[in-house]
């Protein structure tokens, strides 16, 4: 760990630290209707499944690889799409993950809540279309 890192995580709130250490939706899920994996501008990626039940985000997983803001960006966002509709989870923004995260998600890491918004977008749109083409 880099010294800037290490500084970085001493100085992490309570919501953040708990996103890092018990990440709630670490993991994959067999058989998902959709799954993303994308690589943001820094290298790390996020593999996103899910599985909808009518309109219903039913089962959320994902696996980063990369950095710990990565892991925590993951994590909240599927957090915010769990058991929501579709059409709730595609309004998720990276802006509400930094708002969750407060000033524990510096601006130089925006990016990794970007990459898990856009990875959950990718993840829904491939199980839509693959409703879309078994219908």
């Amino acid at each position: 760990m880099s010294e800037h890192n290490a500084e970085a995580i001493d100085q992490l709130g309570r919501t953040f630290l708990f996103h890092a250490n018990t990440p709630l939706y670490l993991g994959s899920l067999e058989n998902p209707d959709g799954s993303a994996r994308l690589v943001g501008q820094c290298g790390d990626a996020i593999k996103i499944d899910v599985k909808i039940r009518g309109d219903i985000i039913d089962e959320i997983r994902m696996i980063p690889d990369g950095c710990v803001f990565t892991r925590v960006c993951g994590d909240v966002v599927s957090e915010l799409a769990d058991k929501k509709t579709v059409d709730q989870a595609l309004e998720i923004e990276p802006e509400q993950v930094s708002d969750i995260l407060g000033d524990d998600l510096p601006p130089d890491h925006m990016h990794c809540a970007r990459l898990a918004v856009n990875t959950l977008g990718e993840a829904i749109a491939e199980a839509l279309w693959k409703k879309a083409a078994t219908s």
